[in-house]
């Protein structure tokens, strides 16, 4: 019965009249697709044949900081690295919760070294610096403390990527609108929703701090996750592609926001800056996280609803006409075939330098 309706949910979602690829864009499994934002943790022969049959790869990412689990994560992520290195390129992380001992810096870049060593094209940074941990005297550690500095100019001598998952939709600070794509995770995840708790920074400090990170460190590739929690402002996006140089951003789990803005502007943005945005998913599967394994059906339903998304992302960022996203009917964008090439796979090629990671070295 769930098969049947994901089939139907699919045949609904790309209309033969209406939402067809365009003449410039080649079939939806013809293309190379690189999901830059993605947490696969589990060997299954069913995924990597999924990944497969739709010609996909993941940057596969490491996350977080503080759920003790850092190593179990990490050795994940290298085994199936070390397996299928065409598909999963990973992220690495750090450990957040030694951040007060003395040796704290040294520990960390001796921890991503090894990390580096062993494949990691980047490392992710995720919103609990800024919105959850704390330094000794009770204040919020924003991205741009000192304490990161070293840290940041390691992996930018090191040639590696910040992927920067840094604040929240600018909603969080909002009250809650049931209009709004985040309206369900916000109303469910009330501790990342900070309406009316003044006690936390702001959404522009967040943003603020995570720009003097790229002052401070110009030569530090930063990817800015989501948008770069300003997808409801792609004017301020702009604006940072403007100043700096080394920034990029991916939209995963922000292809719903996207679809907000008139289609004509989101096409005119992505021409524009075809150089600097990714594409990506944040889609996770990480049984690793619970006391027993997913059954196959289970699995085999985590994949048909990946396919139901990454199909009706690409139906509008290739297709023609009116198609339907997260619910919605917008005008598809109908990318050059130049341009959707470099969204869907040449910039994160050269962003986190992949040739070299497919290879093994």
């Amino acid at each position: 019965m769930i098969l049947r309706l994901l089939m139907v949910g699919t045949l609904a979602l790309f209309p033969s009249a209406n939402g067809s690829a365009s003449e410039s864009a080649p079939a939806f499994e013809t293309l190379l697709k690189i999901d830059a934002h993605s947490h696969v943790f589990e060997d299954h022969p069913d995924i990597v044949g999924f990944f497969n049959r739709l010609n996909l790869r993941t940057v596969n990412v490491c996350v977080s900081g503080t759920n003790g689990l850092l190593e179990p994560m990490h050795e994940i992520a290298f085994e199936l690295y070390r397996r299928h290195p065409a598909v999963y390129p990973f992220e690495a992380t750090f450990d957040l919760l030694r951040r007060n001992k003395p040796d704290y810096t040294a520990s960390v870049i001796a921890w991503l070294d090894q990390a580096f060593a062993r494949g990691a094209v980047g490392v992710k940074i995720w919103k609990e610096i800024g919105l959850v941990i704390k330094s000794p005297d009770g204040a919020y550690l924003l991205p741009d403390d000192p304490i990161w500095d070293p840290i940041y100019a390691h992996i930018a001598r090191r040639g590696r990527v910040l992927h920067a998952h840094l604040g929240e939709p600018l909603e969080a600070w909002l009250p809650l609108d049931p209009d709004s794509p985040h309206h369900g995770y916000f109303s469910r995840r009330t501790e990342y929703y900070f309406y009316g708790k003044p006690e936390y920074p702001s959404h522009a400090a967040i943003i603020a701090a995570r720009d003097r990170i790229m002052e401070k460190h110009p030569t530090l590739v930063v990817v800015g996750a989501h948008l770069g929690s300003l997808e409801h402002d792609l004017d301020a996006i702009a604006q940072r592609f403007d100043r700096y140089p080394n920034f990029y951003v991916e939209v995963s789990a922000r292809t719903k926001n996207l679809v907000r803005h008139p289609s004509a502007t989101v096409r005119a943005f992505l021409i524009k800056y075809q150089d600097r945005v990714l594409y990506g998913l944040d889609a996770g599967w990480m049984p690793y996280l619970g006391k027993r394994g997913p059954t196959e059906a289970q699995r085999q339903s985590h994949l048909n609803m990946l396919e139901l998304r990454y199909r009706a992302d690409y139906a509008y960022f290739a297709g023609q006409g009116e198609v339907s996203n997260d619910n919605r009917r917008v005008e598809a964008l109908n990318l050059p075939r130049g341009v959707l090439e470099k969204f869907y796979h040449r910039n994160a090629e050269r962003v986190f330098q992949l040739e070299q990671a497919w290879a093994g070295r």
